[in-house]
């Protein structure tokens, strides 16, 4: 007797393949309505496939679901990981009202539990952004001390590398990468849903560039391109993990091979969003070292089209061209313009 396509998409969840549970989730639906807890699987498949919107709407109705039958962890987790997905493609007001939602939902029933603690990663990373890596280390460690109290994994690696970028922010950088490898031993000891699981892996090798620990970057993007191996229907961290990839490449002169990482970049991650954005920069910045002015131009263009300031690739391309006031000019824009650094890959992807 065949399986229902409801059990099948839930075993090809179990085993990661999330274009199959993706695709047959939606069919179950068609059959009948969802429960909540397969909505969230639903919404987890389609965004780990780079599907945000389909994502976005499945984990919407979740929460309006455990609303219904009463179960307000549950609703407030899954307004939480609306939040999230939000967040990480820059709609920053959205993110923040649903935020608030799963807040006020605990709150009405005064409920303590685990979700509390992933609704502080927010405030952290926001604390960081506007300049007090203190107050964000604080933070963290708070979310931490609620992850051991609740026993869950997924939040005490979160919480563990953003304690680790926030000493690198404090200049306590011995300190802050021991705890970034610590977070990504649980990340590969398979402790960490698969969603946080790539945000941790991007941020760690966010946190190596900034401190220019190539050796440390190198490492951990191998340990990334095998994970993303592990799982070929991921298509979010894959794209991000080519980009990556095609970063150490250039670093280390092989701009065929970074070349060939950033296209294949260019053409997974989905247009319109930041992460398209960053793949569209670094394939300008291969341009741009071997002289191909034009093609660095227009792979800048694309990039700013995809919400990816081209910078500072930009006015060093206007400087190889000669045209040094207009170089000057465009980086003491972009000076003036740039964000403070963000503790988490989601955050930075934002900005």
């Amino acid at each position: 007797m065949t399986e229902a396509p409801l059990d099948r998409g839930r075993e090809s969840f179990e085993r990661k393949a999330w274009a199959e549970s993706h695709r047959l989730l939606q069919a179950a639906e068609r059959e009948a309505p969802l429960e909540p807890e397969d909505l969230e699987r639903l919404a987890m498949a389609a965004y780990l496939t780079g599907l945000d919107d389909e994502s976005e709407n499945a984990m919407a109705r979740a929460h309006q679901t455990f609303l219904e039958r009463g179960e307000t962890e549950a609703a407030a987790r899954a307004a939480f990981w609306v939040s999230f997905a939000l967040l990480g493609r820059g709609a920053l007001a959205p993110a923040a009202g649903w935020l608030a939602r799963a807040e006020r939902v605990l709150d009405e029933r005064r409920l303590d539990c685990v979700v509390r603690g992933y609704l502080l990663i927010p405030a952290a990373i926001q604390r960081i952004i506007q300049g007090d890596p203190a107050a964000s280390y604080a933070t963290f460690i708070e979310a931490g001390d609620i992850a051991s109290r609740f026993s869950d994994r997924s939040l005490s690696a979160l919480a563990c590398h953003g304690r680790g970028r926030a000493l690198i922010h404090l200049g306590r950088i011995a300190e802050g990468v021991a705890l970034l490898d610590e977070a990504m031993v649980s990340v590969i000891a398979g402790d960490v849903t698969p969603v946080l699981a790539g945000d941790i892996y991007c941020s760690v090798l966010e946190g190596c560039q900034e401190i220019f620990d190539l050796r440390r970057a190198h490492e951990w993007t191998t340990s990334l391109s095998r994970w993303c191996a592990s799982q070929p229907d991921l298509v979010r961290y894959r794209g991000e993990c080519l980009i990556y990839r095609a970063e150490i490449m250039e670093w280390r002169g092989n701009w065929n091979g970074a070349e060939q990482d950033a296209r294949a970049a260019c053409e997974l991650l989905p247009p319109g969003r930041g992460r398209a954005g960053g793949a569209f920069f670094r394939l300008g910045e291969i341009h741009r070292l071997r002289g191909e002015f034009q093609e660095a131009e227009a792979a800048y263009a694309r990039a700013n089209e995809c919400g990816r300031k081209p910078q500072p690739g930009l006015s060093l391309l206007r400087l190889a061209q000669g045209d040094i006031d207009q170089a000057v000019a465009s980086i003491r824009s972009a000076v003036a313009d740039r964000p403070a650094r963000s503790v988490t890959s989601a955050a930075s992807r934002s900005t």
